[in-house]
């Protein structure tokens, strides 16, 4: 299994229990370990359990996941540092094409990528925000808004995301680099 985003993780969850739910697969055939479903957001793991389509953090401190209150589509999970945090969506659906802002210290959202394009393009939200986005695992910065794409950046400056208004990946991060750098020669 490789899913490492928070997105890709619950799309693959909603692909492996549809192949349960033909008999393609069993269950455990289908979930595999409990490894498979970890993911690291910041500085903090996140765990998706497969039979109760539930996020979980880790807690170190007594060695053991606790309930995130977020079920798969409810939310989009965010670290702050420590921190591990959710913003709910106002209503059930895929979290791949919403994101949370932040600015100065305050978090916005979540809203729709789209939004985010459209705020960023009428100068409502300033470029030097950061934004997580679901399909990420660290706060990026905003390197680019071209028509309905977005790209972001790592803490270094480097392209490593690019999304289309509905959140859906454009390009791998290895492309997003070589067209920067063909633009700025």
């Amino acid at each position: 299994m490789s899913a490492k985003t928070q997105a890709q993780l619950e799309a693959q969850l909603a692909q492996r229990w549809a192949r349960v739910e033909t008999s393609e697969l069993s269950t455990t055939e289908a979930f595999g370990t409990v490894e498979d479903w970890i993911i690291q957001l910041g500085e903090r793991k996140a765990f998706l359990h497969p039979n109760l389509k539930q996020w979980m953090w880790y807690d170190r401190l007594h060695d053991e996941w606790a309930f995130a209150g977020c079920g798969v589509g409810e939310g989009i999970l965010l670290t702050i540092g420590k921190l591990g945090g959710v913003k709910k969506l106002p209503q059930p659906e895929t979290v791949t094409g919403w994101c949370v802002y932040k600015q100065e210290q305050t978090l916005h959202g979540p809203l729709r990528v789209k939004e985010l394009r459209s705020k960023l393009d009428s100068q409502q939200v300033p470029k030097d925000i950061l934004v997580w986005s679901t399909r990420a695992t660290t706060w990026l910065s905003v390197a680019d808004v071209d028509g309905q794409e977005i790209s972001f950046a790592n803490d270094a400056g480097e392209p490593v995301l690019k999304v289309n208004d509905r959140g859906q990946l454009i390009e791998p991060a290895i492309k997003a680099k070589s067209i920067r750098r063909k633009k700025s020669l």
